[in-house]
């Protein structure tokens, strides 16, 4: 399973997808999205998320 963004939680800060190593995170419309065929659920974008808005 990939990582998911709770959508209510997310401000679109785009600091996950800089802590992404694999690219899987793109921030569009002020939301980021994970693309599930990219993301290896290494959870650094958890780590990341100053709101907690990822999870796996």
């Amino acid at each position: 399973m990939a990582a998911r963004v709770i959508k209510a939680l997310c401000i679109g800060c785009g600091v996950c997808a800089q802590m992404c190593p694999h690219g899987a995170i793109a921030v569009l419309v002020k939301t980021a999205s994970v693309d599930s065929m990219l993301c290896d659920e290494c959870e650094e974008c958890v780590f990341a998320c100053p709101n907690g808005a990822i999870t796996i």
